[in-house]
């Protein structure tokens, strides 16, 4: 009797598909009701909608004519957040505390274009990502999950995991820190330096994506090793 290879992972296909369908729903639902809104549905207030900007805002030794270098700048009382008007912001420009954030009501394209560029280029990419495991899945179950096509595959699944998320990353980090220093109305010593601190490494996607890498070399060897018993026999 022939064993049908498909039956062992009908069920992964079925949840990575539901996974890819449910995720991708919800990329449409936010992307679309962002572009149609022009970003305000960030944040309401007052009954008014307002299309916030928002990024980690930068140490207070690290801007200039901060309340620790200017005696003339009021210190923040006992009672507000040490990042309450801490060292000069343009006009428009409120600190948020919780983690310390600078924020501005901007509508304009390139601005908000830049901003949900960065908000969803992660997310973005793993859509992608399980759109390929997804297309993988179905490949493996058609032929044989050994063939040298579905090792390539799950060889560039892996790298583009890793890839794509490190790149999407390093994308946010560099606009958020232009962001910030946008809305400093001074200089900010060393930028560079606060992207570099706040840069969030994406370890569990790049950990993933070595892994799938390994995997794949894997699977590789036991391809060659059962061509040669094939051989053999």
């Amino acid at each position: 009797m022939s064993l049908n290879r498909s039956t062992p992972m009908k069920w992964t296909a079925i949840t990575v598909r539901v996974l890819l369908v449910l995720f991708a729903g919800m990329m449409i639902y936010t992307v679309g009701g962002t572009a149609l809104t022009g970003g305000e549905n960030a944040y309401y207030a007052h009954g008014e909608a307002h299309s916030l900007v928002c990024a980690l805002a930068p140490g207070i030794t690290a801007v200039e004519g901060n309340f620790l270098e200017n005696p003339q700048r009021q210190k923040p009382a006992p009672t507000r957040s040490v990042y309450d008007d801490a060292y000069p912001v343009k006009k428009g420009v409120e600190f948020q505390t919780g983690p310390p954030e600078i924020c501005k009501d901007d509508s304009t394209l390139g601005t908000q274009l830049l901003y949900q560029t960065s908000r969803f280029a992660t997310p973005f990419m793993l859509l992608i990502a399980l759109f390929l495991l997804e297309r993988l899945i179905r490949d493996a179950r058609r032929e044989n999950g050994f063939d040298e096509v579905i090792v390539r595959r799950l060889w560039f699944l892996g790298v583009f995991l890793a890839v794509s998320t490190l790149a999407a990353s390093i994308y946010t980090t560099i606009v958020e820190t232009g962001l910030a220093v946008s809305m400093v109305d001074s200089t900010v010593r060393s930028p560079w330096n606060m992207a570099l601190f706040g840069w969030v490494v994406p370890w569990a996607y790049l950990v993933a994506g070595l892994g799938l890498v390994v995997m794949s070399k894997v699977v590789r060897a036991g391809a060659h090793m059962r061509e040669e018993l094939e051989g053999t026999v």
